[in-house]
């Protein structure tokens, strides 16, 4: 337990003060430690000071951390933070750990945005890609290890590592490492669509929940147009509907001299007029309360598509919306190749096998358990729950594992 009074000094490492460390951004946090206290303890490591002073360095954990903290001054009498659980290990930890932790505990949150997926895609990519370099003998500078920014600190590991083919950072390493349940086709696509963008615009998509499908389109919108794609992006701020980013792209695309404003302004109009066409056909095909059935009265039944089919009547008979309709746009796939490799994204080999000894004893003994089982005979309640948890984490594994094939 790490105290929070007459403690140690501790130098925060990590997340630096911001909107989300902030007493209001905690606030939700600290009512749930008054009442229940810290479920999960901080990781901390050990440093040797001046005079043989012992320091403390926090690792992961910023916001327990000042959760607790605040409450040691503000709620003194709640003996929940008097202490904050703690893991506590010798450092100092090597920057590679470091930052591989950081990143478990940030994917661990539910509400993981693109923008960080990324980041953290690309900083254990270059984590496994420095150890690889370390270990063929190729020196990595201090100041390729002090970079911050993911894209450039993997660039430069790349450049170091050349044409040497076998020193690569496969994807389905760096997604079993980080315990990542998507297939390595979605990972680069995550990675492509945040080295295209400004850093400034990806972390202001996180912030309104901007989708990885809009952002891909205009990452490949922004090709040589990185201005127009800023502007694009500032537009649909504007009018306070970043949901309509993708749209607003699609008609860019179809016609590259629409000006930003524009585009967004016509994304909006389409969106309204296309509700407006759903709420009006919602309204012809719902039957009034006191209507007749079909089978009272004989007549025919008409299928009407909510979509925007058109009734199965006589083609002479149809509105005259029906007649004219806009031809559909074209795909933005059009805009430029997405499928264009980038630097360290070679293919990579197929995982290997599982080993025949290992399959061949695992059937013989499910066979032997299934056939005991058909017998009559029984599992303890405790064998049985073991043998649940194994069965997800398999149902699990040969799904990743069937998705890769298909990547």
């Amino acid at each position: 337990m790490l105290p929070m009074r007459g403690s140690v000094y501790t130098d925060v490492q990590g997340r630096g003060p911001g909107p989300s460390t902030s007493p209001e951004g905690l606030a939700d946090l600290i009512t749930s430690i008054s009442t229940v206290g810290v479920l999960h303890p901080v990781l901390v490591e050990e440093l040797s000071g001046p005079e043989d002073r012992v320091q403390r360095r926090l690792v992961i954990g910023e916001r327990r951390y000042r959760a607790c903290r605040w409450g040691a001054v503000n709620q003194p009498s709640n003996p929940r933070f008097e202490k904050l659980p703690a893991l506590i290990c010798p450092g100092p930890i090597s920057e590679e750990d470091r930052r591989t932790w950081q990143l478990v505990e940030n994917l661990a949150r539910e509400d993981l945005q693109p923008g960080e997926l990324a980041k953290a895609l690309l900083l254990e990519r270059s984590a496994i890609l420095h150890t690889q370099l370390d270990n063929a003998g190729i020196e990595v500078s201090g100041e390729i290890q002090r970079l911050e920014d993911p894209v450039a600190r993997f660039e430069a590991l790349e450049k170091l590592r050349g044409s040497h083919a076998n020193l690569a950072a496969p994807w389905n390493l760096v997604l079993r490492r980080l315990g990542l349940q998507i297939t390595p086709r979605r990972a680069r696509e995550i990675v492509a669509a945040f080295r295209s963008l400004p850093r400034e615009m990806s972390a202001d998509m996180d912030q309104h929940q901007v989708a990885l499908a809009a952002r891909t389109n205009l990452a490949r919108l922004s090709r040589g147009r990185r201005e127009a794609a800023a502007e694009l992006w500032q537009a649909v701020k504007r009018l306070g509907r970043t949901d309509l980013l993708s749209a607003a792209t699609q008609a860019q695309a179809t016609n590259p001299a629409l000006p930003a404003e524009a585009a967004a302004s016509a994304a909006a109009a389409a969106h309204e007029q296309a509700n407006a066409e759903r709420a009006a056909t919602l309204s012809r095909t719902a039957p009034p309360d006191d209507a007749a059935t079909p089978a009272a009265t004989g007549e025919a039944v008409q299928n009407t598509s909510v979509s925007g089919g058109t009734d199965a009547a006589d083609p002479g008979e149809q509105p005259e919306q029906h007649k004219q309709q806009a031809p559909p746009p074209q795909p933005l796939e059009t805009i430029a190749d997405g499928d264009q490799q980038l630097p360290g994204d070679e293919p990579e080999e197929a995982p290997d096998p599982v080993d025949p000894p290992v399959l061949a004893a695992a059937l013989e003994a499910l066979r032997a358990l299934n056939s005991q089982l058909a017998e009559g005979r029984t599992l303890h309640r405790f064998d049985a729950g073991s043998l649940r948890i194994l069965l997800t984490d398999f149902q699990r594994h040969t799904s990743a594992g069937a998705e890769r094939t298909a990547a």
